[in-house]
């Protein structure tokens, strides 16, 4: 094996791997389809082994292709990780971290917080991704992310994740400020079944998240009036008057203080669900990481 191999060879060969196929690679990298070939073909010459082989029309990894796929994906995950890592070998007040979270804590409970870490550290580069909740997983083990911090009723460990829990962030109900039902400021569990709800699509995790929910209070039958994939517009919906929601707390923070939703007391409960600090078993996080994970840590707690 010829030890002159470029970064960038290896994410071309990934490129080409997981878009499955030279032309659909070169679309992805903004080339041309010989420059791709061209580096699968150098690439092969220095690792010493042919890399894919080609199966009605389609390229399919060789044995070798699969352990070099398998290395080329660590390779890039730990540069992508190293000026991350070097930068953080400090005291804490400089480096950088890149969080992997949901579009609800992205957007509501994380926002205030890393602006009160960014202004106190002003040195640190702080870098939020929000995906789909089954992705998070993926930026943590690609090594694009350094920590996810997700509201999740279960880690995935087996993928070489560990979790740390922060904090709990409650779960809220509330109706439109003239709501007629509820009409109070309390309700008993009992009586939320008779209640229409707006919320999220059926299957998606906030969903089994807020059913899970519903169902320690004794309610695992509900009227759901209609679903939105977002926050807002369930609020939207709320305000209309087609019914309650539950929602976090942070994301209808707001709303309850300038008087656009009312909430609703739950006599005797208080639903909330876990929120996680999460990182690869294998990664050490750097000063500025763990403090950052202290900090959101202290925000939740507070």
């Amino acid at each position: 094996m010829d030890g002159r191999v470029s970064l960038h060879k290896l994410e071309v060969f990934c490129a080409v791997v997981e878009h499955g196929g030279v032309g659909r690679a070169a679309d992805h990298l903004y080339v041309t389809q010989p420059v791709v070939s061209g580096h699968i073909r150098q690439l092969e010459a220095r690792l010493g082994a042919d890399l894919f082989r080609r199966v009605r029309q389609r390229l399919e990894l060789t044995d070798a292709g699969h352990a070099a796929y398998t290395w080329a994906r660590e390779t890039l995950r730990r540069s992508t990780e190293l000026d991350r890592e070097l930068a953080g070998l400090t005291s804490g007040t400089g480096g950088a971290a890149a969080v992997a979270t949901s579009m609800t804590v992205g957007s509501y409970l994380l926002p205030p917080i890393l602006t009160d870490f960014a202004r106190a550290n002003p040195h640190a580069r702080i870098t939020v991704h929000v995906f789909d909740p089954d992705q998070i997983w993926e930026a943590l083990t690609s090594g694009l992310c350094d920590l996810a911090v997700p509201i999740a009723p279960r880690i995935p460990y087996g993928r070489g994740l560990t979790g740390q829990l922060l904090g709990h962030q409650d779960l809220v109900l509330v109706v439109a400020p003239d709501a007629p039902h509820p009409a109070g400021d309390e309700i008993a569990p009992a009586d939320l079944a008779r209640l229409p709800f707006v919320s999220t699509p059926r299957g998606s995790i906030r969903r089994d998240l807020e059913d899970s929910a519903l169902a320690d209070l004794g309610i695992t039958d509900r009227t759901v009036t209609i679903e939105f994939g977002h926050p807002e517009a369930i609020k939207h919906a709320v305000r209309a008057g087609l019914g309650v929601a539950l929602l976090f707390h942070a994301s209808v923070a707001a709303d309850l203080a300038d008087g656009t939703l009312r909430q609703v007391r739950i006599a005797g409960a208080r639903p909330r669900l876990p929120v996680f600090a999460v990182v690869r078993a294998t990664k050490h996080p750097t000063p500025l990481q763990r403090k950052l994970i202290t900090t959101i840590a202290g925000a939740l707690t507070a």
